[in-house]
């Protein structure tokens, strides 16, 4: 019998809307609805395929308000006329419109003149085809199907302002859309609300088992009840929005640790997820299978390892082949067992020159693809007598807790939380609260990772600290006037 994949992809977005206004400040959740949260379940559905989805409530919070009629800066520019932009407009376009992997311009030559020199443009058609493209690039398989969307492609330049408006209108059909999917998927799991590394809200000093080198007293931070609420609010919030409550859950950024295993068992969850290198420093009863399941903590919680090198072929290598051949590599790599591979849902498909849809086809119809319910259902089980600490990426958390510019966040987050603990924890703090524990803002933080919109993300870290101090009625320290970059 021909091995399987147990496959979860992660579908995840912090919380961009702006803490005092509602509105989104980058635009991210609706570009990647008309990619990868639309054509994941629709792939899954047409090819028969099975795997989980993992989702994060916040996630599902900004896909509602723009189903029901919210817009960003980002949108609202792209259907304006060219001709009625201001300067001020022209300079945000000019900065902000040539963005995605790069692999999703060279599809155009259009789009890759007009990146090319973007600190010049002016006219109002240059404009207009850079309006178009920013938003025509991120189309996917289900969207390029349309009529609309292939006529754009093959014209490739010279739009007209009303080409324009039935390009935002099929991207705002697709959004729309994507909820509905999802109810219909295989297998939902989750992530905690906001997306928080669980040990380190646990106890900050947690980090410091796989990173001793981090100060003792680098960060006052140990608010376990946080972390419960963050898993809970999340199983809530999925539940009364895609009618299932699930049993599985991918903490954020794969970050386990001992509190964690039994704070989830705790919470009702049957499964979590991370990666291999977790297991591999764990103190366990036999070899680092990650064919087995693994109980893990006080609760009877099982744990399943991602195969990390297949994981990341998917991710980072098989943008480049050919698809139907990537499918038969992934799948002549599994053997005879059943092999979790678990990453980003929404990531990949920007480097793939088809949006994915031959890798997906060929993988999903192949009728080896699992959900990780159902591999951990059919696994045999090992016993953990000790889980490692550590998250994905290092098994450590040295992104979220590494660097002075980490812990300068966290010393913000820190002060917030105390000052709502002492006010009696009131409830209009937390939503604020919640979205500052968030793991995406010290992503950026650390020398690890850039962005060109790093300091759109350092500024709401801090208008998300901000507000919580507000709701409150106490002034925000000085310090939140000060980028952390």
């Amino acid at each position: 019998m021909s091995g399987r994949v147990a496959l979860l992809l992660h579908m995840h977005q912090p919380d961009y809307r702006d803490p005092h206004t509602g509105r989104p400040t980058m635009p991210w959740v609706r570009m990647h609805a008309s990619r990868g949260y639309t054509d994941v379940p629709a792939m899954l559905a047409a090819h028969g395929g099975r795997a989980t989805v993992n989702v994060v409530p916040s996630l599902l919070d900004q896909l509602l308000q723009y189903r029901d009629g919210g817009t960003d800066r980002w949108e609202e520019l792209s259907r304006m006329p060219a001709e009625d932009l201001s300067g001020a407009d022209k300079a945000f376009i000019r900065r902000r419109f040539v963005h995605g992997h790069p692999n999703m311009r060279r599809g155009s030559r259009r789009y890759q003149e007009l990146e090319s020199r973007v600190g010049d443009l002016d006219q109002p058609q240059e404009l207009r085809d850079l309006q178009v493209w920013s938003n025509l690039a991120w189309i996917g398989v289900v969207g390029r199907r349309d009529p609309r969307a292939a006529r754009l492609r093959a014209q490739d330049r010279d739009f007209s302002h009303e080409q324009l408006l039935d390009l935002m209108d099929l991207q705002r059909e697709l959004l729309c859309g994507v909820l509905d999917l999802w109810r219909e998927l295989p297998e939902i799991a989750c992530s905690p609300y906001d997306h928080p590394i669980l040990p380190l809200l646990v106890d900050f000093s947690i980090a410091r088992r796989a990173m001793p080198q981090i100060p003792a007293d680098a960060v006052s931070f140990a608010w376990p009840d946080d972390a419960r609420r963050q898993v809970v609010d999340a199983l809530d919030r999925v539940e009364a929005v895609l009618g299932t409550r699930p049993v599985g859950m991918w903490p954020s950024e794969g970050s386990v640790s001992p509190e964690v295993a039994d704070l989830l068992g705790e919470c009702g969850l049957s499964w979590a997820a991370t990666d291999q290198g977790v297991l591999e420093r764990s103190d366990r009863d036999g070899p680092p299978d990650i064919q087995r399941a693994w109980l893990a903590g006080n609760e009877g919680l099982k744990i399943i390892f991602r195969d990390r090198s297949l994981s990341d072929r998917i991710g980072f290598v098989y943008a480049d082949r050919d698809g139907r051949a990537a499918a038969a590599d992934l799948l002549g790599s599994v053997g005879q067992g059943t092999v979790p591979v678990v990453l980003d849902g929404e990531n990949p498909w920007e480097s793939y020159p088809d949006a994915g849809e031959s890798f997906m086809a060929a993988l999903f119809s192949s009728g080896r693809t699992c959900t990780i319910g159902d591999a951990v259902a059919q696994a045999e089980v090992g016993h953990i007598r000790h889980l490692h600490s550590g998250s994905w990426i290092g098994a450590n958390f040295a992104i979220w807790a590494g660097h002075a510019r980490d812990q300068a966040a966290w010393r913000e987050v820190a002060a917030l939380r105390q000052a709502y603990e002492d006010a009696g924890r009131p409830e209009a703090t937390w939503p604020h609260l919640r979205a500052a524990e968030g793991s995406d803002w010290c992503w950026w933080y650390g020398p690890e990772n850039h962005s060109e919109m790093h300091d759109l993300f350092d500024q709401l870290f801090r208008d998300h600290v901000a507000a919580g101090w507000a709701s409150l009625g106490l002034p925000p320290p000085a310090s939140l006037a000060h980028p952390i970059l």
